[in-house]
């Protein structure tokens, strides 16, 4: 028999699906840390690492499985931490649950399925977020609205690369099962960008990818064809080093960078100007726990005092433009 917990007053109960490193180190201790938000519930397949997780984020509670996590009537939301490919069946089965849902990206490995979530999700009336937590940084809200304001004039080209040397054959994200892949894992984050600062989605694109003995691509390289001379640059590898996230925005007035736009941490954020006639300005600001404001504004999108920082939309839209990009010409 599961004893309710009471949670502290106007907090989001949670349940936590997986015990991934992200979640351990993540996104967990931002929601023990967020005064919104209170675990109350932690499953994973491997017992040991969800009694770690529940322990570190006070969760009285450890399921055996998962649909007992989403059975649990003390468990108001789900964060999903699960491998790719399981992404939409835990969401929709969440949903059916009666629970709202923050999902890691990418939300789905398929327009359909995103475009199921958005569906049932709007007839039962809860809330799914894509865990794009570079979407909530102050640096990131600054670079859109400069954008907006014509600070580079008319945008034609978004530019960004992200990458990680991943060696690990067991690794997940080398499984073409699980949904593996540099595209799916890091191009989702400069396609998502890529649509809002466009504010629509593409109408072609092609990409060239090197794939592992196991199908999966390791190393993408791809364009993404908006119309209008409109184009996105992206680069996601497993191949080679982090450098850094930057995201790049050219226009015919000058161009707007951020130096580390996906991945910034908590170190200060760097937005810089640089116009036609070589002026360049930098403008910085201060470092912020990106996971803890994501969870917070979900909680206020759960109750309705605040907006969306993602929408079902967008996340259909991300799976949109990927899928322009699933069939590339491979260099094996």
């Amino acid at each position: 028999m599961t004893v309710s917990v009471p949670a502290p007053e106007g907090a989001l109960r949670w349940g936590i699906l997986g015990a991934a490193r992200i979640a351990a180190n993540f996104v967990g201790p931002a929601l023990a840390r967020s005064p919104h938000a209170a675990v109350r519930a932690v499953a994973s397949r491997r017992p040991e690492a969800a009694r770690r997780l529940a322990e570190a984020v006070d969760a009285p509670r450890v399921h055996s499985d998962y649909q007992a996590l989403l059975d649990d009537p003390d468990v108001d939301a789900v964060y999903i931490a699960l491998p790719n490919a399981l992404h939409a069946p835990w969401t929709l089965a969440a949903l059916a649950a009666g629970k709202h849902v923050l999902c890691e990206k990418p939300l789905t490995t398929t327009p359909h399925d995103a475009e199921a979530i958005r569906s049932v999700a709007r007839e039962a009336g809860r809330v799914v977020a894509e865990a794009f937590m570079y979407r909530v940084h102050p640096q990131f809200a600054a670079f859109v609205e400069r954008i907006r304001a014509g600070a580079v004039g008319e945008v034609r080209s978004v530019e960004a690369a992200l990458s990680f040397v991943l060696e690990d054959p067991a690794d997940i994200r080398m499984s073409d099962e699980l949904g593996g892949g540099a595209l799916l894992d890091l191009g989702c984050y400069i396609v998502d960008a890529a649509n809002l600062v466009y504010g629509g989605l593409p109408v072609a694109g092609s990409a060239v990818s090197h794939r592992s003995d196991s199908g999966v691509d390791l190393h993408t390289s791809a364009v993404l064809d908006y119309g209008r001379g409109r184009t996105a640059q992206l680069s996601a590898s497993f191949l080679l080093p982090w450098h850094d996230s930057r995201l790049v925005v050219r226009g015919d007035k000058g161009s707007l960078s951020l130096d580390h736009c996906f991945n910034p941490g908590t170190g200060e954020g760097r937005l810089t100007l640089l116009t036609a006639d070589g002026h360049r300005e930098l403008t910085t600001y201060a470092g912020v726990d990106m996971y803890e404001q994501m969870v917070d504004r979900f909680a206020h999108m759960v109750s309705g005092r605040g907006e969306s920082y993602v929408t079902l939309d967008d996340s259909v839209g991300v799976q949109q433009a990927l899928a322009l990009l699933t069939t590339p010409r491979t260099d094996r």
